[in-house]
């Protein structure tokens, strides 16, 4: 696992800044430090070292199509593929920031056949699962060439661990207020967060399902940061 993440240029950030429709999702932003936009940047630009021309994309819990419409921004190099954004909520599929076909599923049952997709990605929506070794079992079997994935984890260290349930508990829907946003809406975060396990336990669990191409850790440790391929 020598790769490393590579890191979209500040053209390419400009590229999705500049267009960055009012809907693009707050919560993330207040979650990941105001990173939300470069990590998924960041995502794309990595999968596409491993998988440069795809032809077929899925977008896993893609909600409102943040990281579809990042990749339109962000990927110029083959104007034939297609992306399918797939989500749990039709409301968030109804207000999605692109045009191209949607589909209404979970992603721990996905209604796709076996190695249907170049590339399989998500971001900041994993930790939402009650089994993420069902979604990892799911993304890695309908993708034939690389996943690639963002989502909210746990520190191994107790004292981030202490740090990070404070800030997501109090600070954070503080913040969010001042933004002008309902900081009940954020109180949810820190409830998901304290459910889910830690780094290692989830680094376990994709090492079962896919060949760890990138590894990385984020925000305090609060996130993984993972590409690779699909193992079988």
């Amino acid at each position: 696992m020598a790769n490393k993440v590579v890191k979209a240029t500040n053209e390419e950030l400009q590229q999705v800044y500049n267009n960055i429709p009012k809907a693009y999702d707050r919560a993330n932003r207040f979650i990941s430090f105001n990173q939300d936009v470069r990590w998924r940047a960041d995502l794309v630009k990595t999968i596409l070292k491993f998988c440069e021309r795809p032809k077929l994309v899925l977008d896993v819990a893609g909600g409102k199509g943040e990281l579809s419409y990042t990749f339109k921004k962000v990927f110029k190099g083959n104007a034939k593929y297609e992306i399918i954004l797939s989500d749990y909520a039709e409301n968030m599929l109804k207000m999605a920031l692109i045009e191209d076909d949607k589909v209404l599923c979970s992603f721990d049952a996905l209604p796709f056949r076996e190695k249907m997709f170049d590339v399989v990605m998500s971001s900041f929506a994993l930790h939402a699962a009650d089994n993420i070794e069902d979604v990892i079992r799911e993304i890695t079997r309908v993708s034939r060439k690389i996943v690639g994935f963002i989502a909210m984890g746990k520190p191994d260290s107790w004292i981030k661990r202490v740090y990070l349930s404070i800030y997501l508990r109090y600070i954070m829907p503080y913040i969010a207020a001042l933004a002008g946003a309902k900081s009940r809406d954020f109180k949810y975060i820190y409830y998901i967060y304290e459910r889910v396990p830690t780094n290692s336990f989830h680094k376990k669990i994709f090492e079962k399902y896919i060949d760890i191409k990138v590894y990385e850790e984020r925000g305090l440790n609060l996130f993984y940061f993972v590409v690779g391929f699909p193992k079988g």
